[in-house]
């Protein structure tokens, strides 16, 4: 009798342990990501029998700036040739581009002492004095086995050696970049030095821009230094 309750009780722990281990599993015999995480996606693709989807970034908030002169006296502004780019998943939930950027032209310093350094893909190093890093929230990544494009509607990915000019907000290494302006932070550059925002909002800043100077990047640079002059002043 006792060794019979003791065999009932094998068995029922048996089955609470595998229930447990089941419970913490995937189709694929992986453990179970987190929900929502870019690993959650890859296994529910899996389940699906899927081995490429699309998904949306998750929404940022960005900083709203209203106008050319507004956006000169905040951020750091320059010329930019991509040159380099790796993709990759960050802390599970995100998939960004980054870009090692050229500096052809700086228009506007406006450097950031205070923002912690951000740590740069391996791939990206070193970063030259004449380069900067940034990063946008998509791309293409492959998990598991699935292709996973991750979308984004206040971002678009850069094309390598086509020229931007970027509104930059630097850390405090001044090797990298955040995007703060959202889609007001980078404008393509045409082969006639023609400006358009590489994200069409019709915002604010984007229609102040096209106002301010007709779409060229010469009277944006006349502003521009215009901008510096009056910084190095009251520094001064």
């Amino acid at each position: 009798m006792i060794f019979q309750m003791h065999f009932h009780r094998m068995i029922m722990l048996g089955v609470i342990t595998a229930a447990a281990a089941w419970s913490g599993q995937s189709s694929s015999g992986t453990s179970a990501a987190e929900p929502g995480s870019i690993r959650w996606h890859a296994q529910r693709a899996q389940q699906q029998g899927t081995t490429s989807i699309t998904i949306p970034a998750p929404r940022g908030m960005f900083e709203k700036i209203s106008s050319l002169d507004q956006a000169l006296s905040t951020y750091h502004v320059v010329v930019g040739m991509p040159i380099a780019s790796v993709t990759q998943v960050l802390d599970n939930n995100h998939v960004y581009t980054w870009y090692k950027l050229r500096i052809l032209e700086s228009l506007v310093s406006h450097p950031n002492p205070e923002v912690p350094a951000v740590s740069i893909p391996e791939a990206l190093l070193p970063v030259k004095a004449n380069e900067i890093i940034v990063h946008v929230p998509q791309g293409t990544v492959t998990v598991d086995g699935v292709r996973i494009t991750v979308t984004d509607p206040d971002s678009h990915l850069l094309t390598l050696h086509e020229k931007y000019l970027l509104f930059l907000s630097p850390d405090s290494s001044g090797q990298f970049a955040y995007l703060r302006a959202g889609p007001n932070s980078t404008f393509l550059i045409k082969p006639d030095n023609r400006i358009a925002p590489l994200v069409d909002t019709q915002s604010h800043m984007q229609v102040d821009v096209e106002a301010s100077t007709g779409g060229s990047l010469d009277s944006l640079r006349t502003f521009a230094k215009a901008k510096a002059a009056e910084r190095l002043q009251q520094h001064n």
